[in-house]
């Protein structure tokens, strides 16, 4: 059978009443029915307006209510709460919510806590998790200075260090011909950390690259390894991006935290067959953070030293 429905206003026309002849309604149409497990009152194909459901709501007698109201669920009951007077007094009682507890958490009833609150358990637990936001990070880009270098088969192609400012501001003007999806990536609103490389690097397709990347956060004086001599050995021929990536390092006062990686891509144009033109450079923490807020509270817990 069917739950306890709650009704909200309607138009009453459409069911072929005229006007707004409550008597008429309620001597003559008299939609609810018991059902046989007293859990659910059906309505014979009729939607009623909150003021019927007021009305015939007062004629029921409290051993009625009492009945009804343990079979009910969660949010049938918190719904029934709202009806009237008399049926959020009756459901306030605890005993309601520990029959509603019990069959969402049976043991609880085996061993209950001594000052256990059966609404209150429910209410708290029952919610949909709301996202939270972050305080305010103790960190800030302009504190941090990341070094960044890169090796072609050993040889140093490209070294600089570089402001977080800098990088979280990115490319001022991405370049003509680049694909759809990393045009996309660059307009989305993720914060991106991304230095802008001039003059562009031209590098052969086939030889290793390598990179490594420091940072330096001026308000403590100390370095963390972000990336140490990772190979970029993925390319994405779609985006036009070649990615490397490596685990970080978390201090020891965040035990919990791992298996987050920074990931640094090349981001390029095909020059030639087998030549491709680095224009940018891009630090990025998608495993855990995308916002400013979160990239900054991840940097903080780093090991630094």
């Amino acid at each position: 059978m069917g739950r306890l429905q709650i009704y909200h206003r309607t138009n009453i026309h459409s069911h072929g009443i005229k006007g707004n002849d409550d008597t008429h309604f309620l001597k003559h149409r008299s939609p609810f029915l018991f059902s046989k497990n007293l859990a659910s009152w059906r309505c014979r194909g009729h939607s009623v307006s909150f003021i019927y459901w007021i009305a015939m709501a007062s004629e029921f007698p409290d051993e009625v209510l009492k009945s009804v109201f343990p079979l009910l669920d969660g949010k049938d009951l918190v719904f029934c709460m709202l009806v009237c007077r008399q049926w959020r007094e009756i459901a306030k009682d605890d005993y309601f919510w520990k029959c509603i507890c019990s069959r969402k958490w049976p043991s609880i009833c085996k061993l209950p806590p001594s000052d256990a609150n059966y609404k209150k358990l429910y209410l708290t637990f029952s919610k949909p998790r709301e996202m939270q936001n972050l305080p305010v990070p103790r960190l800030t880009f302009e504190d941090i200075v990341f070094y960044i270098d890169m090796w072609l088969e050993g040889s140093l192609i490209f070294s600089q260090a570089v402001s977080g400012s800098t990088l979280r501001a990115g490319l001022q003007c991405a370049p003509r011909g680049i694909p759809d999806i990393l045009a996309a990536h660059l307009n989305s609103q993720d914060c991106i950390l991304m230095l802008e490389v001039e003059p562009k690097l031209s590098i052969p397709m086939g030889p290793t690259i390598t990179i490594s990347v420091l940072a330096h956060r001026k308000d403590s004086n100390k370095m963390a390894c972000i990336i140490n001599k990772s190979t970029f050995d993925y390319i994405d021929s779609n985006a036009s991006r070649a990615l490397a990536y490596e685990y970080l390092r978390f201090s020891p006062r965040h035990p919990f935290i791992s298996d987050i990686r920074a990931w640094m891509s090349l981001l390029f144009l095909y020059k030639g067959a087998n030549v491709i033109e680095v224009f940018g450079i891009e630090l990025d923490f998608c495993d855990a953070a995308r916002s400013e807020n979160e990239i900054l509270w991840l940097l903080d817990m780093l090991d630094w030293k």
